[in-house]
C-alpha cells in the first residue's frame, strides 16, 4: 500500500495528474516566517488582524501555501514610502 504524499516536505511533488500542477508547498508558522524573512509573531499578528497571507487551518495547526506568500510579498511591492 502507497502512504500519501507528506504535505509538509519540500522535497520533490508527484507527478503531473491529468495535466494538473503540482501542488505547491505548505509550510508550518516557523517555516513561513524563515521564507518571508520575519518574526513568527509578526505571522500571527497579521494573521489576526486579517493583513497577512491566506493561510490554511487542519485543527490547531496554521499552514501557509508558498504560490499564497509570494503572491502577498508581490502585493506589498511599492515604488515610494509615502
Amino acid at each position: 500500500m502507497k502512504s500519501p504524499p507528506n504535505i509538509f516536505s519540500s522535497g520533490s511533488h508527484s507527478p503531473l495528474v491529468d495535466g494538473a500542477a503540482p501542488p505547491s508547498t505548505k509550510m508550518l508558522v516557523g517555516e513561513a516566517a524563515a521564507f518571508l524573512r520575519c518574526s513568527k509573531s509578526f505571522l500571527n499578528k497579521k494573521r489576526l488582524d486579517g493583513s497577512g497571507p491566506p493561510f490554511i487551518k487542519l485543527g490547531k495547526k496554521i499552514l501557509y501555501d508558498q504560490k499564497d506568500l509570494e503572491l502577498w510579498t508581490a502585493s506589498k511591492k511599492r515604488q515610494r514610502t509615502a
